[in-house]
């Protein structure tokens, strides 16, 4: 008889275990999908920069900055990518010197690479980067006046939150996670800052640090919690590029390598 109890009792012993096992691992996976990490979703960039007329949409290597696929051509000189949450249609923005429709939006198809006009967005400049948050507004910063705007993602007009009392140049928009606005337009060895969405006002969180070379930051894009973006030497068309991430606390660069040339604008696929 105790026999036949002590196999009962291995038997639910070992049932216990295992149930053990896969609750570990569910928790496991879910903890690794929640955006705590570095890898959520392809990242689309685009080579416009200097106002390249030969701009192609690109998916690079979040680890290196090398390309992974040369998508297409665009047909327009793209200084900012976004994509819109629930649609996840790919947006961009043209540049002030950008050769067809300058100081516009358009939206891109994400298989072909190829642009289509949404509008003008009024501004006598650039938006130099685009960022939607999670309620879906589209948010740029403008280069014209070097303030924060929002833009109509049906017409792509713009309109400015308040001034920032900033002068900007590069000038990398990206919404984290919790819908926190962080800014890079002071260049490399600049300040990182956090933009308030209200008032359109600036708040430094840290001054950059890490390898440098007279360059901007002409883009960013968050991938879960950490702050992609691309180094560009300044200089006009043909500028090297680097793939970077920032520290959001201490402002630490960490440079990933070398990009293609004229990159202005990087998204995570994220929705």
């Amino acid at each position: 008889m105790n026999t036949f109890k002590n196999i009962f009792r291995a038997q639910a012993l070992l049932v216990a275990l295992a149930f053990s096992f896969f609750v570990t691992g569910c928790g496991s996976d879910n903890a690794t999908g929640s955006g705590s990490g570095t890898g959520s979703g392809a990242l689309f960039a685009a080579d416009g920069g200097g106002g390249n007329p030969a701009t192609r949409l690109y998916t690079l290597s979040p680890i290196s900055g090398a390309i992974a696929t040369n998508i297409g051509p665009i047909g327009f000189a793209v200084t900012g990518l976004a994509i819109q949450p629930g649609t996840g249609t790919l947006y961009g923005s043209t540049g002030g010197n950008a050769p067809i429709s300058p100081n516009s939006i358009i939206t891109i198809n994400k298989t072909t690479g190829a642009g289509k006009l949404l509008g003008a967005t009024g501004l006598g400049g650039s938006v130099a980067d685009l960022t939607f948050t999670s309620d879906g507004r589209l948010y740029g910063w403008s280069e014209d006046s070097d303030d924060l705007v929002t833009i109509n993602p049906k017409t792509g007009v713009a309109t400015v939150v308040a001034s920032s009392t900033l002068g900007t140049s590069g000038s990398g928009l990206a919404a984290s996670s919790t819908n926190v606005l962080f800014f890079t337009g002071d260049g490399a060895t600049g300040d990182l800052r956090t933009v308030n969405r209200t008032t359109g006002l600036a708040t430094v969180v840290a001054t950059m640090i890490g390898p440098v070379g007279g360059s901007a930051i002409n883009a960013l894009a968050f991938s879960g919690s950490t702050l992609y973006g691309s180094r560009s030497a300044r200089g006009g068309l043909g500028s090297a590029t680097t793939l970077i991430t920032i520290n959001t606390t201490t402002g630490a660069i960490t440079s990933l390598g070398a990009s293609v040339n004229d990159l202005d604008a990087i998204v995570f696929d994220k929705f």
